[in-house]
């Protein structure tokens, strides 16, 4: 799935402003990136987060449009103001010129609770603001998956996962993705590599000890489990014929490792991942970090 073409009329800070999508890697900087975030959700038919991270309301004179490509088709995302629907805004989605059905649409764009959630890149502390049920933790993904298929676990796992958690093809993917985990490099100046343990869970491991990590070294892991817990759903869908794969949204990142951190590197190893990336950051002047990323960047202020 890719955005080709983003419009946004009357929403927050901006009163129109209309954005072409041609590279793998989009990067928001400055003002107006709550906007931007918020109505990407909404267009992409999102069902976590959409107006939740933005202090602006949908109003009457608001409007969002969206041209999408999947699987050789575009589609045309519609929002636009209904009183009585939530957040007062309504989404319609076209292909052909023809309205979608729900079946239809649910085909089309709908990702489980778990993928989609698995899809924001989000200061983890600030995710519960966001979604209640839930804190933002990569590190503790693969091993809470284990635990979910627990017979006692069962039922809440294949809610959020839309069934697919409880099938065989998840199973075998989630045991060989596990048995076939190899430590990673974390900071080579540092030496500190990512592991996993026999449950499945995340951590870092310091050659020499430490108590704790830094706040760059801290992002930096959950920004690793995020890359490894993605890569891990795309051998699931891989696996299971399924085709819907959804933007990454990037925004606890360039904001929260040190300025000496290069950015091309971690940008690098996300775009391998093959999906669409939005990265959202306050830095106005982000593009001095970033200047040999193997795919083209486009670049937009705020």
């Amino acid at each position: 799935m890719f955005v080709k073409k983003l419009t946004v009329e009357q929403f927050g800070r901006i009163g129109y402003k209309s954005f072409l999508f041609e590279q793998p890697l989009t990067v928001f900087s400055g003002e107006e990136t709550e906007e931007i975030f918020a109505a990407l959700c909404v267009v992409l038919d999102n069902r976590l987060l959409r107006f939740q991270t933005t202090r602006y309301c949908f109003t009457e004179k608001s409007k969002f449009y969206a041209e999408i490509e999947k699987d050789g088709k575009v589609y045309m995302a519609e929002a636009a103001y209904d009183e009585s629907a939530p957040n007062n805004c309504v989404v319609r989605i076209y292909c052909g010129g023809r309205l979608l059905s729900n079946e239809e649409r649910t085909a089309a764009f709908q990702t489980s609770f778990e993928e989609e959630e698995c899809s924001y890149f989000l200061n983890r502390y600030d995710y519960s603001r966001y979604v209640p049920f839930a804190e933002l933790d990569f590190a503790k993904k693969l091993a809470d998956y284990r635990q979910g298929l627990q017979e006692e676990n069962r039922q809440m796992f294949s809610a959020r996962t839309d069934g697919i958690g409880l099938t065989h093809t998840f199973r075998k993917v989630l045991k060989n993705f596990c048995d076939k985990f190899l430590p990673q490099q974390l900071r080579i100046e540092k030496r500190l590599w990512l592991t996993m343990n026999d449950e499945g869970s995340f951590s870092a491991k310091d050659v020499s000890p430490r108590k704790d990590l830094s706040a760059t070294e801290d992002t930096l892991l959950q920004y690793f489990c995020f890359l490894e817990v993605n890569r891990f759903w795309g051998e699931v869908q891989k696996a299971m014929g399924r085709t819907v794969q959804k933007p990454l949204f990037i925004s606890a990142l360039a904001d929260n490792i040190d300025f000496c951190i290069e950015l091309d590197p971690l940008l690098e190893q996300v775009l391998r991942l093959d999906r669409q990336v939005f990265l959202f950051t306050a830095e106005k002047h982000i593009g001095g970090r970033l200047r040999s990323t193997e795919k083209p960047v486009f670049l937009m202020n705020g």
